[in-house]
């Protein structure tokens, strides 16, 4: 394991797949909130102390979580007001939850149906549907630059403006990507997303509400900005 002391109140720490799984972890494991995820969290902030000098002065704790190349896992902890441990896993697992049970559902003729559509993104609320959202325009593009698409992706890109302040959310659509590349494209939103979910009434109040900025091809149109 690497650490990296970013600042005073956030630490960085590269873990490999090997450490992982002599941990009695997989990547995977991540989207879960259980015990045994948590207990290995905080071992590492354990550790972080050890070797950077990272030590929690008794403020709740965030920690965010991006799936590297080369089967690494960056988990950036810091202490911060308005987050506590955890709180960002919960809800990326609220968005993703369900993936494997979806998968062994989907049809031959549903994985036809969502290549052949060209509408299904929010429109008629697609159960495979995944909400991002981001602080700015360029965190959401700092994130598309920083994953590598091993498959077309259905994404689009609202604005939501509330409160004189305004919100990007990414929307994307598993269509007939799979249990592992879906999880691997949503968590590697985690460093720099404020929340995500799999709402389809908040999808459908984006799509009445918001401003499309960017349709269908978001992540790829990103991608070459």
């Amino acid at each position: 394991m690497r650490f990296k002391r970013i600042n005073v109140d956030t630490v960085r720490c590269i873990v490999s797949e090997t450490e992982l799984i002599e941990n009695g972890l997989q990547m995977d494991d991540f989207l879960q909130n259980d015990g045994k995820t948590e207990e290995f969290l905080r071992k590492i902030v354990s550790m972080a102390e050890e070797e950077v000098g990272f030590k929690v002065q008794g403020g709740p704790l965030s920690v965010q979580v991006a799936v590297l190349p080369e089967h690494l896992l960056a988990l950036t902890f810091s202490e911060r007001p308005d987050s506590n441990i955890l709180n960002l896993l919960q809800n990326l697992k609220s968005a993703v939850d369900s993936l494997s049970v979806m998968g062994n559902k989907i049809s031959e003729d549903e994985k036809e149906q969502d290549t052949q559509d060209s509408d299904t993104l929010v429109e008629g609320c697609d159960k495979r549907l995944y909400i991002l959202e981001f602080p700015n325009m360029d965190q959401i593009i700092t994130y598309a630059k920083s994953i590598v698409l091993e498959e077309p992706v259905v994404s689009s890109v609202f604005r939501m403006q509330e409160r004189g302040a305004s919100s990007y959310y990414l929307l994307i659509e598993r269509n007939g990507l799979g249990d592992k590349e879906i999880c691997r494209v949503i968590s590697a939103s985690v460093e720099f997303m404020k929340d995500a979910s799999a709402d389809m009434h908040k999808a459908a109040y984006l799509a009445e509400h918001g401003t499309c900025v960017l349709r269908k091809d978001a992540l790829e149109v990103l991608q070459k900005l």
